[in-house]
């Protein structure tokens, strides 16, 4: 009996001296921390900004998939919050952005008299953190492709929001 505990003591032994970790050698991994690839975190963002000439301001962003909302008009403001957009919402609403060609637009100016639309795009990657393009359109312009994307913010924000901007 006292042959098998001793037996049985041996396997034991053996088997955790053979373990992973269990007495052996600790190897230093070489692993440097800027050489990790994390992906980007930081996507395309769309601030959409309509200033009337009666002081009101709606003021909407774009980051993604994410659609966030708020109005003001003097002093006051009223945040109404974020959108989740569907994958359809979303790949429809960058297409719109991408119409506009901002990065390719000249500045403009702030029409005062008749309100305007402040567009900054934000666009990834470089070493600085990513391009920033912004400009401005005229609430009386006639352009179609701000016109398309401002009748659909209308409609996500009346969808979501119950609420329907006037731009």
């Amino acid at each position: 009996m006292l042959g098998a505990v001793r037996c049985l003591l041996v396997v034991f032994v053996c088997l955790v001296t053979a373990c992973p970790g269990a007495g052996g050698n600790y190897v230093q991994g070489e692993r440097s921390g800027g050489d990790v690839d994390r992906g980007e975190t930081n996507g395309r963002r769309l601030d959409f900004v309509s200033n009337l000439p009666e002081l009101d301001e709606w003021q909407i962003r774009i980051t993604g998939s994410s659609m966030w909302v708020s109005y003001a008009r003097d002093e006051s403001a009223d945040k109404l919050g974020s959108i989740n957009l569907s994958d359809k919402e979303t790949r429809k609403l960058w297409k719109l952005i991408d119409a506009i060609d901002i990065p390719g637009r000249n500045v403009g100016t702030q029409d005062e008299d008749e309100g305007y639309v402040s567009l900054q795009l934000k666009e990834p990657g470089g070493e600085d953190g990513g391009e920033l393009h912004h400009i401005y359109i005229s609430r009386a312009s006639e352009d179609d492709e701000l016109l398309a994307l401002a009748t659909y913010l209308q409609d996500l924000t009346e969808k979501y929001k119950k609420q329907r901007p006037k731009f």
